[in-house]
């Protein structure tokens, strides 16, 4: 079971859940949601503890019990805000999330020296892309983050940040994704400097809960355990 806990970020508090290892191979993972809040992969931080990983996931803030107000363009200071935390207890930390989360880490790997890297499940390229793409999108964002401003569209703009990184990263992309198109990944992964890695997952849809995921949480373990 995760054990709870708040990390602070700026005025906001985070609202954490940490699976611990029983034998620690000295790295850490921050998770972070998609824009809707859900945590569809307990099931892949389970298994990463048990492979000796500090599996964090947080809820942003104003989601859940953290505090604050919704804002996007905080979503990769309240993950480097984790893994500042982590980094008392392991020497190494990745950036993990899916969607919006999954965007985010790839933003925040970019930013902060404090990550090692990043895996993306179901990212979106940019914040602008996924307005064309997802009919339903800009409503959703709104409802959640008020209208968009032009720090919202800076801060997920991950097309145009992840040129610059210099670090791993895997995209993990299903090919029926209805809320992310299969090409947001493929945008992506073209964008990243050589060494990052594309998995595609066939027929999967957003949350790959309608395909056998073993396969899946394993490659994103293989790939993470490659990277010594």
């Amino acid at each position: 079971m995760p054990i709870s806990f708040f990390i602070r970020s700026s005025d906001a508090l985070l609202n954490c859940a940490m699976w611990t290892p029983a034998q620690s191979r000295d790295e850490g993972i921050v998770f972070c949601h998609g824009w809707g809040g859900d945590t569809p992969y307990d099931d892949l931080l389970q298994a990463l503890s048990e492979r000796g990983y500090a599996a964090l996931r947080f809820e942003q803030r104003g989601y859940g019990a953290s505090t604050g107000e919704a804002d996007l363009s905080m979503w990769p200071v309240d993950m480097a805000a984790c893994a500042a935390a982590l980094t008392q207890i392991v020497k190494k930390v990745w950036a993990m999330g899916q969607s919006t989360g999954g965007t985010m880490a790839l933003v925040a790997a970019a930013n902060y020296n404090c990550f090692a890297g990043a895996v993306a499940i179901a990212p979106f390229c940019s914040l602008a892309r996924i307005l064309e793409d997802n009919k339903n999108a800009r409503a959703i964002l709104e409802a959640r983050f008020g209208p968009l401003q032009e720090k919202h569209f800076r801060a997920a703009n991950a097309l145009e940040i992840v040129e610059s990184m210099r670090k791993p990263a895997l995209i993990v992309q299903g090919t029926a994704d209805a809320s992310v198109p299969y090409q947001h990944g493929k945008l992506l992964y073209h964008k990243l400097p050589t060494g990052a890695q594309h998995r595609t997952v066939q027929g999967g849809n957003h949350h790959l809960n309608n395909v056998d995921r073993g396969p899946v949480l394993a490659d994103i373990m293989e790939w993470l355990e490659s990277h010594k």
